[in-house]
This record gives structure tokens, C-alpha cells and sequence, in this order.
């Protein structure tokens, strides 16, 4: 018996006048202009959840107008299935065509009932819980005669599932959000949100594989140093990260291919192919088989089955637009995802988000970006925001347990992302970033080193860095917010300067001020042959940090 559709039932978590509330899939797309953002219980879900909403949106918008009619390229059969790809010689007019819809949704400012009339065509592979569609799922017919040897699956709890406890077999979580007896307990909604962003996240705790010859996935966006951009509702923000033109590949214009519009025996076999030449695809590609018992009783703790899944191959990369990047030595291809890392801001990595004209070779800009860049004509508000988003593991190659989410953001106006030219903001504030750092993890670091041998202990050191770090960032934000059109370069960057100077050397006045008598007394220097005590060692850095910025 078919439970639980998630067109009809409230289950995605949404903020509307700053209240949560949960709404179905039809009711989110119909008042998408209404929620301010989306409000899942991490934002790693919310980023799963909005590569979902995505797919819906690519899969209608390459096969039907803002009308909801069938582009003249292609015939779509009752179920908005294409049946032919686009020739590639209608290449040029189909995109015109794409990006012509963009701009018409856009115009309206809403979604229009081409999206639940595909929503409505396809109800039946919406079901949470069903015994021959299950959302998200294979059944267990589809799977067990595919494993070797027809083993059991691998499974995994409620307490696995839910990320903001990710409890492994092994060890008990200390600090769970629930108490223990409810720690693998959850309803059809909160599965629902869980299941998807656990085909994104999922590590290497389970076992059980389709065969051992495979390399197996993490889920692919365990590998992301995610970013997408925001708007002021969710309509807005959709729309900005909706990429809807189409690029070839090789002699061939790509369909979009959600996994819903296949079953799941279908979905193990295109696994194994190990590629996704389209969006809607890769943004609901799996990391594993899952099976959940169509009469599963969310009364008592959840149990789910699970197979581990292919890892998708590196021509993949090629079409995500939502990932940092950073550049590689591998025959085959030049860049590969960056994963942002824990603890470190946005604007650290400012240099990976926009290129300047002249730098693609070495750099590539996320395609996010890129896109935002043919469409912010639209835009009245000149102002976005910009999400960073990633999960932390472990560290254990055997396990890869996600065990912290990592989120930051950035608030900015256009032109710190646009103005590319030799003279532009993009490459002052590339320099900009690139001296800030230089200052911390060169003068500073070098500074806290020599302290440290004075105190014989290295202990310190990271801590301070990251202090440092710490200490800037609101005023690095804040000065970054504040440029605009009629900022000047000159004046802006001295004032950062000035900032950074009044920051870091607060920051080196503070240990001075300890007065610990090892410090005072400091120790012989061999090079001097004097003494050299933390007095000496600050003014040596205050020297080198006047003249560092001097030059600059």
C-alpha cells in the first residue's frame, strides 16, 4: 500500500515571516515567492534539498515553456518525458529558447502550473513509502538479486540518519539534540528530509557493496566545497542557481534525467555506467541503494537498508556549478572540487569564487558564478548573498563519518564579483585577500613562532592564528559589504589596511601584556649575541610588518 506522497504532505521545512512551517513539494512551488528561505534542520539538508527543487526545475523548464508548452525541438509524451534529444544543430536556438523561459518565469515572479502538472503526471514515483516506486529507493526485489551471493543489505538506524546526531555503531552520540530513546525515531517527513540529503552525505561506515571490482561513492556531494547564491525568498533563490541552458556533450545535447523517472532497477544499472551528462541527474544522484520496508511502523525506531552505490567518474565535474574548485596535475582533467575547510571564512577563499580576466587558466570560477553573471541584467538589487556549505569528517579513511557541517556566507555587492578588469575590484581585492593572508600565515605565524621558543611550546600557535583570524573577520566582512559603485579603490584598501594593522598588532599587544617572566627573560640569541625576549621579537615584527605594507 502506497504511503505518505510528498506532493500532497507537508514535509519540507520552509521559513515563512519568520516562521518554520513544513509544506508539500506542489505547495512550495506554487508560493516558492512566499518562504524566505528554506529551513531544514542543517543547512548540508537545505543544500541537498535545493539541488532537489532544482531537478524538478530543470527536468519541466528543458521540455515545456513558461506556458507549458512543448519547445518546437522536441516532442514530450503524456508523462513530460522527452522522446527525442535536441539535434545538436538546433543547439543555438534551443538554448535561445531556454534562456527565453528564464526570463519569462522571472518576469512573473512565480512558477506557474506547468510544474504541477509534471509533478502530478509523475505522483506515483512520489510516495515515500510503496511497494514499486519508493522515493529516493530501490525495492528489494530490484536489489538483492543484483549483490553477490544475494547477501543482506548493510542497514542503518534513525540515530545514523538524522546528521545533527550521526551516531555510529560503535560509539554512543553524547551531545544528541534527542534523548536516548528517541535518538532513531523520526516521522514520514523528517525521513523524507533525512533521505535526501543522506544520498548526498553518507561516509563509509556500511559494508555491503554490489561487487567488490567497483569504486563506491561517499555520496557526491560529501566531495563538494559547496556554494550557491541567495536571494530574498526562495522563488529568488532558485532562480539564481537555475542554470537552464544546456551545454553539449561531445555531438549531443543531453535530456535531463531525474531519478524519479526511473525505477530503481533502472537507477542501480545507470550507476554502474558511472557518469551524468546533465543537471537534473547529478543534483539526484545516489550514494546508495536504499531500502525502506513499504510497511515500516514510525512508531518504533527506524531501520533502513542500505548497498553501496558507484561513485560517479570525473567527467561529471564537467557540469557541476556548485562546488569551489581548485587546479590539478591529473591526466584527464585540470580542476577538481575544493572542500572548504573547517574553520576557515568565505573570504579567505575569495580568489576561487571570481576570476579575473586573464587568470582562467589557472583558476576556474564555479559555475554559479558564471551564471549569475548573464543574468543579473534582471536583478534590481544589486546586492546578493553567497552560501558556502560542507560536511567535515572524521578523519578516518575507513569510516568518513560526517561529523560537523561546515557553513559560512558572504553578503556583497555585484561589483566585487563583475568588475574584472586589469584595474578592477576583482583583482584589488584578490591582492587585498592574498596580503591579509600573507600578513597572518607569514609575519604573525613567524612572530608566535619565535615566542614559542622562547616559552619551549608550539601549543600556542595554532590557536593564535586562528584567533587573529577570528578578530578580523567581521571587519573584513564589513569593509567588503560596504564597497559599491561609488566606493573608491584607493580609499577603500587604505582603510583595510589601516584596519588590519590596528587588528593584528592588538592582537600581538595582548600577548605583550601577559608579563610572563620567561618571556621577559627571554633567551640567548646566537645570531645577535644578545638576548632575545618577547620585546625584541615584537619589535622585529612590527618592523617587518610596517615595511610589508608599505610596499603595498
Amino acid at each position: 500500500m502506497s504511503r505518505f506522497n510528498l506532493l500532497e504532505e507537508n514535509w519540507i521545512r520552509v521559513l515563512e515571516e519568520g516562521e518554520m512551517k513544513e509544506v508539500s513539494l506542489i505547495t512550495l512551488f506554487e508560493n516558492a515567492e512566499k518562504y524566505r528561505c528554506l529551513a531544514g534542520e542543517m543547512a548540508t539538508q537545505d543544500f541537498a534539498m535545493l539541488r532537489f527543487l532544482l531537478a524538478v526545475l530543470h527536468t519541466v523548464f528543458s521540455r515545456v515553456n513558461a506556458d507549458g508548452e512543448a519547445y518546437e525541438f522536441l516532442e514530450i509524451d503524456e508523462k513530460f518525458r522527452q522522446k527525442e534529444a535536441v539535434s545538436e544543430d538546433d543547439e543555438e536556438e534551443y538554448n535561445d529558447a531556454l534562456m527565453e523561459t528564464w526570463k519569462t518565469l522571472w518576469q512573473r515572479g512565480k512558477f506557474p502550473s506547468a510544474v504541477r502538472k509534471y509533478l502530478e503526471a509523475w505522483k506515483d514515483h512520489f510516495y515515500l513509502l510503496d511497494e514499486r516506486y519508493p522515493f529516493y529507493q530501490v525495492t528489494k526485489e530490484e536489489a538483492i538479486p543484483k549483490l553477490q551471493n544475494n547477501k543482506n543489505t548493510g542497514f542503518v538506524t534513525g540515530s545514523q540518519i538524522n546528521r545533527t546526531i550521526s551516531e555510529s555503531k560503535n560509539k554512543m552520540a553524547l551531545f544528541s539534540p534527542k534523548g536516548e530513546e528517541y535518538k532513531s525515531k523520526m516521522q514520514e517527513g523528517e525521513l523524507s528530509r533525512w533521505l535526501i540529503m543522506l544520498q548526498g552525505y553518507f561516509g563509509n561506515t556500511d559494508k555491503v557493496k554490489f561487487c567488490k571490482e567497483q569504486s563506491y561513492s561517499l555520496g557526491w556531494l560529501y566531495g563538494l566545497g559547496g556554494i550557491y547564491l541567495t536571494g530574498k525568498n526562495v522563488f529568488e533563490t532558485l532562480m539564481m542557481n537555475f542554470k537552464i541552458t544546456v551545454d553539449p556533450v561531445g555531438n549531443r545535447i543531453p535530456k535531463q534525467m531525474p531519478c524519479w523517472e526511473f525505477s530503481g532497477e533502472e537507477n542501480i544499472e545507470k550507476a554502474f555506467l558511472g557518469v551524468e551528462d546533465n543537471l537534473a541527474g547529478l543534483y539526484t544522484n545516489w550514494g546508495r541503494a536504499i531500502i525502506i520496508n513499504p510497511k515500516m511502523k514510525f512508531s518504533k525506531d527506524i531501520n533502513i537498508g542500505v548497498i553501496k552505490m558507484p561513485k560517479l567518474e570525473v567527467g561529471a565535474l564537467d557540469i557541476e556549478p556548485m562546488t569551489l574548485w581548485k587546479k590539478v596535475k591529473k591526466e584527464g582533467f585540470d580542476f577538481v572540487p575544493k572542500t572548504h575547510i573547517p574553520g576557515q571564512a568565505l573570504w579567505r577563499s575569495y580568489g576561487l569564487i571570481t576570476i579575473p580576466d586573464g587568470m582562467i587558466n589557472n583558476f576556474r570560477e564555479p559555475g554559479v558564478i558564471t551564471w549569475y553573471g548573464k543574468i543579473r541584467q534582471y536583478w534590481k538589487n544589486r546586492h546578493i548573498g553567497i552560501i558556502a556549505v560542507g560536511m567535515e569528517d572524521d578523519g578516518q579513511a575507513m569510516s568518513k563519518l560526517p561529523i560537523n557541517e561546515i557553513f559560512d556566507d558572504l553578503f556583497l555587492h555585484e561589483i566585487v564579483l563583475f568588475e574584472k578588469g586589469a584595474e578592477g575590484w576583482v583583482i584589488r581585492i584578490k591582492e587585498v585577500v592574498e596580503d591579509t593572508k600573507k600578513v597572518v600565515d607569514s609575519l604573525y605565524t613567524n612572530f608566535l613562532k619565535e615566542i614559542a621558543k622562547i616559552r619551549h611550546s608550539n601549543a600556542f600557535v595554532r590557536d593564535n592564528i586562528d584567533q587573529v583570524y577570528y578578530a578580523l573577520d567581521i571587519s573584513f566582512r564589513d569593509w567588503l559589504s560596504g564597497i559599491n559603485e561609488s566606493s573608491s579603490k584607493e580609499e577603500k584598501i587604505k582603510q583595510w589596511k589601516e584596519s588590519l594593522i590596528r587588528i593584528v598588532e592588538g592582537q600581538a599587544h595582548e600577548l605583550l601584556s601577559e608579563d610572563r617572566k620567561r618571556d621577559i627573560r627571554g633567551n640567548k640569541s646566537l645570531k645577535t649575541k644578545g638576548i632575545k625576549n618577547i620585546f625584541t621579537v615584537y619589535e622585529s615584527f612590527h618592523l617587518k610588518l610596517m615595511k610589508f605594507m608599505c610596499t603595498k
